[in-house]
């Protein structure tokens, strides 16, 4: 349960805090959503449940992107993901900005000239910008929630609509 002592109404724990602010929340989910649809839908899923692993977002690692899915991302891959950077499930442009994200979530004001190259070498300057967009309000989300304790739910809310519930869970 949150920690948020006053919530208001809503199917799942992320609306009633967030609900609580609903223009912010309503003007969030939007931009969260455009983001992330900008970028390979493999990509961005596989960099938010990595980030969402090293954050400790329990309500992100209960969610599966659904165009991920169509794409052909696996759950066998997604188990995976703690051993990207041997596994030979992941390809090079993966690892290369799995590594970026890593470092996005654990020191962003550590990225050099150089750890951009890297990624833009794998990702052209248009999808590059994009990636960092959803690298930022995916890291938002996740570090909310789990300051605010908000838990996993049966339910994905309306705002999350390309997301579905997660068979299981990845460590």
């Amino acid at each position: 349960m949150t920690h948020v002592q006053h919530v208001t109404e809503g199917p799942t724990e992320l609306d009633r805090v967030y609900g609580l602010r609903p223009q912010y929340y309503a003007i969030f989910m939007e931009d969260y959503n455009r983001s992330i649809r900008r970028v390979d839908p493999i990509l961005v899923e596989l960099c938010r449940l990595r980030m969402a692993t090293l954050i400790g977002s329990k309500h992100d690692l209960a969610l599966r992107y659904t165009p991920a899915a169509a794409a052909g991302l696996t759950e066998e891959k997604v188990r995976e993901l703690s051993r990207y950077d041997s596994s030979p499930m992941f390809s090079d442009r993966e690892r290369c900005c799995l590594d970026f994200a890593e470092q996005f979530v654990i020191q962003s004001s550590a990225i050099s000239d150089a750890d951009v190259e890297r990624v833009q070498s794998v990702l052209d300057p248009e999808s590059f910008i994009y990636f960092v967009k959803a690298l930022s309000v995916m890291d938002q989300l996740q570090r909310g929630c789990v300051a605010l304790d908000i838990q996993p739910f049966g339910a994905v809310p309306s705002t999350l609509a390309s997301f579905r519930p997660a068979a299981q869970s990845i460590q």
